[in-house]
């Protein structure tokens, strides 16, 4: 019983790790509570070839949060604070 429990304990350490290492290659430059505007950021980064993925609404939330990779973050702000 014991040993189950610690192979999944280790197991969850491991995912967590590796998932934290994923999510340290892409910031959050925002969070869209409507469609109109997460479609608008959407296309400007496209317009401007910056690689983004998006974490879509779940059942609890009610926004979209589009990340960029770190590399072009400075960019993709500064496209996004010039077109606002």
């Amino acid at each position: 019983m014991y040993e189950i429990i610690a192979v999944l304990s280790l197991l969850f350490v491991i995912f967590s790790l590796y998932r934290s290492h994923q999510n340290g290659k892409w910031k959050l430059i925002s969070s869209c509570i409507n469609k109109e505007e997460y479609l608008l950021i959407i296309n400007i980064l496209k317009t401007a070839d910056i690689p983004y993925k998006i974490q879509p609404p779940t059942a609890g939330q009610s926004h979209y949060d589009i990340y960029v990779k770190i590399e072009d973050e400075v960019k993709a702000i500064y496209l996004l604070q010039t077109v606002s």
